[in-house]
């Protein structure tokens, strides 16, 4: 945490911007997240829905009361038997009144008996001519209901042109169903009671045949055309059940314009969700289809899963400003913290640095003569400062130096050392300390019984007394000094300054007493 609160205060741009990157994508995500959950829950629905409006189809066609009553028609009604197997002549007066009271209880457009040979015996139409006589011995409903199944046909009827369901169901040759077909009772019915069923679910509702073609919807302008890929051979296929009358006659329809199939759409350009359920009507060709589709812009607006992540983005915008503010918070107390252990630790030392130097001054005192000074100052450099090696040097009248304390002197350095000469003179010149780092020490090494090695710098300092140089102190160090060691350097020299001016002047008195005398 402290490595991430000194980052935010370090690079507050950088953090904000992260924060900021960090905020958008989470308002992205709730927002992706939202969405997805109202894609889940709306494609549940509409597949609820289309599979309720598949039963709802189901109940009132092939479950319904025009089934059921041409079905008890079919197994008990003798006139019906006698007409398909021509034993009563066409449109007999018993034989069209039951058709007749048939269409007109369940409101259906026409109701006609097939014979054996596949040619209407009777008919009773509500409106236009009767279609006795008409050969629909070719239509699968006829051949499905001699097979003794019941079952509903969706086609082009060929009298009306209009699209059309039909509801058929065998006629048997004795009374119940157990004995075989001998012809089939069928009533039509026009196709918009389906298509205002359609009507009430979705944005868009679709009844495709087995074979692809959209037979009823709520878009008339995709009646007719064909779902998938269009190849001629499929067209020649279609074209040759004559069930669509018209639609594939005169030229080829256009595609519609998407592929069915469960989940998300791209309808005209706006996504869709979409829902399939087979019909099951005992189509020879196969099951058919009910498609519900609903435009994603009315049921799941994208005003809502927006406002969801910008609500959690607003969200996170706040805990992220809280956040970056704890953090920057956390790091001015831990600066702090840090400041005021770095000053104990700095009180603490100056205060050991000066019980150090008072130690160290006390030493001083006690020396007799320069040359013990200058062994004592050399022990302290090295108690003190881990001092492996040092050398002092006097100032003389000619402006040289004179070298009157060493500490682990191998014997080469110089007993004296004209004006100027070497780091040390030059130091004395100037009246300005030297630091030498590693890098500037190459020739210089600290030799020992065990072997030797290069110091880590080298410290030069002149005695300085009222501006008066007195000499020049060096030592080397096997680390490298720190400020404090700089300090308790610089003050160890000061305080050898003083203290070789001190025992001078005894030595300087007496010189000039003997001289007197003499």
């Amino acid at each position: 945490m402290n490595r991430l609160a000194a980052f935010v205060v370090n690079h507050a741009r950088l953090a904000w911007l992260v924060a900021l990157c960090l905020i958008l994508a989470v308002a992205a995500l709730s927002s992706g997240l939202v969405r997805m959950v109202l894609v889940h829950d709306r494609q549940e629905a509409l597949e609820t829905d289309v599979e309720r409006l598949s039963v709802a189809v189901m109940s009132e066609t092939m479950a319904g009361t025009v089934m059921g009553a041409l079905d008890m028609m079919g197994a008990v009604e003798p006139a019906l038997k006698y007409d398909a197997q021509g034993f009563m002549p066409p449109n007999g007066v018993q034989t069209l009144t039951l058709l007749q009271t048939l269409g007109q209880a369940y409101e259906v457009d026409g109701v006609f008996v097939v014979g054996t040979d596949g040619v209407i015996t009777s008919s009773w139409n509500r409106a236009g001519p009767p279609s006795t006589g008409t050969k629909v011995g070719f239509r699968p409903y006829f051949k499905t209901a001699m097979a003794g199944q019941p079952n509903i046909y969706a086609a082009v009827s060929l009298a009306t042109g209009e699209r059309s369901l039909y509801f058929c169901t065998p006629v048997h040759e004795k009374v119940g169903r157990d004995s075989p077909p001998v012809g089939a009772v069928v009533a039509r019915s026009v196709v918009d009671r389906l298509e205002a069923k359609l009507k009430t679910k979705g944005d868009v509702a679709l009844l495709l045949s087995p074979q692809g073609v959209v037979f009823a919807g709520t878009n008339k302008d995709w009646i007719g055309r064909l779902a998938g890929k269009t190849t001629p051979e499929r067209l020649e296929a279609i074209r040759q059940l004559k069930q669509f009358g018209a639609m594939f006659e005169k030229a080829d329809p256009p595609p519609l314009p998407f592929l069915p199939k469960a989940g998300q759409v791209s309808i005209n350009g706006s996504s869709h969700l979409m829902a399939m359920s087979p019909v099951s009507w005992n189509d020879p060709a196969g099951d058919w289809t009910l498609v519900l589709a609903e435009d994603l812009s009315r049921t799941a607006p994208a005003v809502i899963w927006l406002s969801a992540g910008g609500g959690v983005g607003a969200a996170a915008a706040l805990v992220g400003f809280l956040l970056l503010s704890m953090l920057k918070a956390h790091h001015a107390r831990m600066e702090s913290a840090r400041t005021i252990e770095a000053y104990a630790h700095a009180q603490e030392a100056a205060s050991r640095r000066k019980s150090a130097l008072a130690e160290a001054s006390r030493r001083f005192q006690r020396a007799k003569s320069p040359e013990e000074l200058c062994r004592v100052f050399l022990a302290e450099a090295h108690r003190l400062l881990g001092a492996l090696h040092g050398l002092i040097y006097r100032s003389e009248s000619d402006g040289g130096l004179r070298l009157i304390g060493a500490f682990a002197d191998d014997g080469s350095a110089a007993p004296r050392l004209g004006s100027g000469e070497g780091l040390m003179g030059q130091a004395a010149i100037e009246h300005r300390p030297l630091t030498l780092s590693l890098a500037e020490v190459e020739g210089f090494r600290l030799i020992s019984g065990l072997g030797d090695a290069r110091p880590a710098a080298v410290l030069i300092a002149p005695l300085l007394l009222d501006e008066a140089v007195l000499g020049v102190v060096e030592v080397a160090l096997i680390t490298a000094p720190d400020p404090c060691d700089q300090d308790m350097f610089d003050e160890m020299a000061a305080l050898l300054a003083l203290n070789l001016e001190i025992l001078c002047r005894p030595t300087t008195g007496g010189a000039v007493m003997t001289e007197a005398r003499a």
